[in-house]
């Protein structure tokens, strides 16, 4: 009798809102909705007929292309890509790795040398800058592969330059 009485108040209590979301015909089940949902994800993913490079298909870059012709040379055209945000980074980040990598030869060198014992304090210091340098490096290129394997742009959606660079940052 007991189980009876407390079937009654189970059912007093869940059928009212069961019976309210299938009158408004909406799905009571977090499960379906997000099977819809990631369904709707699955369609703006990478397609099947799209070659693979790797494991995963990259892409494509909404990069404006260089129009050739608007430069007179060729020396022209290498003084603008070696002026891109890109290039200049690249070399920063190479002056910075031979800045350091001359300071270490040096005060390796220095360190030899008798009553100069202090430069291998010095010698260390500058060891430990090039390996946090080299671990920094590392950890940026594999955030930005990272980056290149989840973004992918929505097909038939025209992508602004100025977007790009905006959401980059």
């Amino acid at each position: 009798m007991v189980f009876v009485i407390l079937a009654v108040v189970w059912a007093a209590v869940l059928v009212p809102p069961y019976l309210r979301s299938r009158a408004e015909a909406r799905p009571a089940d977090s499960i379906g909705h997000f099977r819809r949902q990631l369904a709707t994800l699955q369609r703006t993913g990478p397609r099947a007929d799209l070659p693979l490079t790797g494991i995963f298909a990259a892409a494509p870059r909404h990069t404006p292309p260089v129009p050739v012709a608007a430069h007179r040379s060729a020396r022209a055209l290498a003084a603008h890509v070696r002026s891109t945000p890109r290039a200049r980074a690249q070399r920063r980040r190479r002056e910075v790795v031979a800045a350091l990598l001359t300071a270490m030869g040096l005060t390796l060198g220095l360190a030899f040398l008798p009553g100069l014992r202090v430069m291998w304090l010095v010698h260390v210091v500058f060891d430990v800058l090039f390996g946090l340098y080299v671990v920094l490096l590392l950890r940026m290129r594999n955030l930005a592969a990272e980056r290149e394997m989840k973004v992918r742009f929505l097909p038939g959606v025209p992508v602004e330059p100025a977007l790009l660079r905006r959401s980059a940052q």
